[in-house]
């Protein structure tokens, strides 16, 4: 048998009673083939009421790069959409090593930002330097129901343009995650004649979402979860977009700064010499008040208004603009915004943003994660190009809203930004139609505080998230975990921990110790039952504290590290959780 071959599901169907005459019936004490594994479970599909395609199943040699493994790619519910006319289907990657080198463990890793693309399953675990795959981990990734490639539409919110199909709202909500998970464990326990010993969740924004939706409603499929910036109320933290756009456009207009359509831009409004100024003001304000002025603000809970809103109106400029001021409606702007998106009468729609030096420092690798190019985009862009209106604005009006608006393109999606009016949010985000029969809230919401049946199963919940993430408010998550905390009687931290990570960004980055190993706590937690009581982190930019490097422990909110009074600023050990 050529173990290099791709098999789609006619050979695959054929293929069982080839492989019965040349090496025997398989048993469930007999490890499987790779191709014979998928052709298995493509036959005895797991997952009731779903249609299974097997498209690859082939074994790979090692590489310079990469271990040998079985690669098995597939597509679940394959269909064409009575909505818009477009081929749909929860498509799925899996990679697993062989059986040698498997650790008796599965792997499952979460999307990002719209999904709709299948990464390479290697299980990218957030702050390691090796990924699961290379740890001996089987490991699953999904594009969620929708392929990028295919279902995108430049006229209906490019990559959000699947939000047009009730269906792929559902899987990308949360039905996807359930039956790939199924369908890869089955591959597991086929392949290797033995089901995994513990199964394993990780992602972060979306995919932090995402593993808040296993262990909510799928308790049973994870022993542990880890959930790095959970977007968890995207239905409603979608509405940034429009609060920005409202709220920025109108003081780049006033200052001046348009495109060439004349729209106003919004990359001009700020400096980044002028988010640097607020940044420093932060420091000031913050800094000492964990006990220690080492250029991180960790006691985020006095970090608030009362102190940091004086220092702001100390930048004000008394006549005109410079580089060491910031005018009145840039503050203004920035103060409005920072409260997060409310309605006419003031109802907040999403909680606040909390002050964190973190919203300066954009240069470096991580760019793309910070501050700025979230919330304003980069400086020099000739058109509005900050995510929370290029990604988020689309989302909003395609994927949490019902119906959605249809027809615009992402430069159209900036002015309807513009006019959008908040007070339509609750009722858009909670309505159904005879089309869209579940609402935006109903599939897309993952912020429950009921863990009761994951904490029964034995699952283990990590919870990560930078106080400086300008996609996703650290305050909604610590809202959420003080919930969770009230259900259990206060025991919340017996399943699960809320780490929060001074200046870090999005998922990474910032003037932060932004790099840590999750997965390592998670599995010392679930197999060892070791819970974690602080993790080590690095900066892996340790430049932007003047040092050559720096390292801190997390502490489990609402802990935070403090100084021991003596020994290297710039060292772990010389901090402790209290």
């Amino acid at each position: 048998m050529n173990r290099y071959l791709t098999y789609t599901i006619p050979v695959l169907a054929s293929l069982l009673a080839a492989c019965a005459g040349d090496r025997g019936a398989a048993t469930s004490a007999q490890p499987m083939d790779c191709a014979e594994a998928a052709a298995s479970v493509a036959v005895n599909n797991p997952v009731r009421g779903t249609t299974l395609r097997i498209s690859k199943a082939q074994s790979q040699a090692a590489t310079a790069s990469v271990k040998a493994n079985c690669l098995v790619e597939g597509a679940m519910n394959e269909r064409v959409s009575a909505v818009d006319g477009r081929p749909y289907a929860i498509k799925f990657r899996m990679r697993l090593p062989v059986l040698k080198e498997w650790n008796g463990k599965f792997y499952m890793e979460g999307g990002g930002g719209a999904n709709g693309v299948l990464t390479e399953a290697f299980g990218l675990a957030p702050g390691t330097s090796t990924n699961a795959f290379e740890r001996g981990y089987a490991v699953i990734a999904t594009d969620s129901g929708h392929d990028n490639a295919v279902n995108s539409d430049p006229n209906a919110g490019g990559a959000s343009a699947f939000g047009r199909d009730p269906q792929a709202r559902i899987d990308f909500g949360y039905n996807a995650y359930d039956v790939v998970a199924q369908v890869g464990k089955a591959i597991v326990a086929t392949l290797y004649a033995r089901k995994p010993e513990h199964s394993y969740f990780m992602g972060c924004s979306e995919g932090g979402r995402e593993a808040m939706v296993v262990a909510q409603r799928f308790p049973a499929h994870f022993d542990g979860v880890s959930a790095g910036a959970p977007a968890m109320g995207l239905p409603y933290m979608a509405s940034y977009a429009p609060y920005l756009g409202k709220t920025l456009a109108p003081a780049a207009a006033a200052a001046g700064h348009r495109d060439a359509q004349g729209r106003a831009l919004i990359t001009k409004l700020y400096t980044d010499a002028d988010l640097q100024l607020v940044s420093n003001a932060i420091l000031d304000a913050c800094d000492s008040l964990d006990g220690l002025k080492d250029g991180i603000s960790n006691n985020l809970a006095a970090c608030g208004d009362a102190v940091v809103v004086p220092k702001l109106a100390a930048l004000t400029c008394q006549g005109g603009k410079t580089a060491t001021c910031l005018t009145a409606s840039q503050i203004s702007a920035l103060r409005t915004v920072y409260a997060g998106p409310k309605t006419s009468t003031g109802v907040q729609l999403y909680p606040s943003q909390v002050w964190d030096p973190g919203i300066g420092g954009m240069n470096g690798a991580a760019f793309n994660q910070g501050f700025r190019r979230w919330w304003f985009g980069t400086y020099d862009s000739p058109t509005n190009n900050a995510i929370k209106l290029t990604l988020s604005g689309p989302q909003h009006a395609m994927v949490w809203q019902t119906p959605p608006v249809l027809n615009m393109t992402i430069p159209q999606y900036f002015d309807y930004t513009a006019t959008y009016n908040m007070d339509d949010t609750e009722a858009n985000v909670n309505r159904k139609t005879s089309v869209y029969t579940q609402s935006a809230a109903e599939y897309g919401l993952a912020r429950s505080s009921d863990l009761s049946k994951f904490r029964q199963n034995g699952g283990k919940l990590l919870v990560w998230i930078g106080n400086a993430d300008a996609a996703v408010g650290v305050n909604e998550t610590i809202a959420w975990y003080n919930q969770v905390d009230q259900r259990q009687g206060g025991k919340a931290a017996d399943f699960t921990r809320l780490f929060t990570v001074p200046g870090m960004n999005h998922c990474s980055g910032g003037p932060a110790t932004d790099k840590f190993d999750m997965l390592t706590a998670l599995e010392n937690w679930v197999e060892r039952g070791v819970a974690p009581d602080s993790i080590p982190a690095t900066a892996t930019t340790p430049g932007y504290f003047g040092v050559a490097a720096r390292s801190r422990p997390l502490c489990p909110y609402p802990k935070y590290a403090q100084y021991k009074g003596a020994g290297d600023i710039n060292l772990a050990e010389n901090f402790s959780c209290k």
